[in-house]
């Protein structure tokens, strides 16, 4: 399941660079982002993914471009502790975010 977002994100490389970027994409095994740093696939990151003001970032201990057009590139995830992974799920499940009671079926 994908969620069609915008929100901040904050990388880091290997080679210790670090770079902000904008997620567009998100799902549990990864992201497609909009970065002005110009990333190369096969890159590796950690991404501190800023997903709610009031909540801490949920941190990607490792991540991975896969591929690259223009200034979007899509992050595969390849480690992130459960605890993170949990916030994640939870944040992308769909009842997270209800428009009226949970019980309610009006659309």
């Amino acid at each position: 399941m994908h969620q069609k977002v915008y929100y901040q994100v904050s990388l880091s490389t290997t080679s210790a660079a670090a770079g902000e970027g904008k997620l567009v994409d998100l799902s549990v095994e990864g992201c497609r982002m909009e970065c002005a740093r110009e990333l190369s696939v096969n890159t590796y990151l950690s991404l501190r993914l800023l997903l709610a003001s009031e909540e801490p970032p949920i941190l990607v201990d490792l991540a991975a471009v896969r591929w690259v057009r223009d200034k979007e590139c899509g992050i595969h995830f390849l480690s992130i502790q459960p605890l993170q992974a949990n916030r994640l799920k939870i944040f992308l499940a769909p009842s997270d975010k209800p428009n009226g009671p949970p019980e309610s079926t009006n659309r």
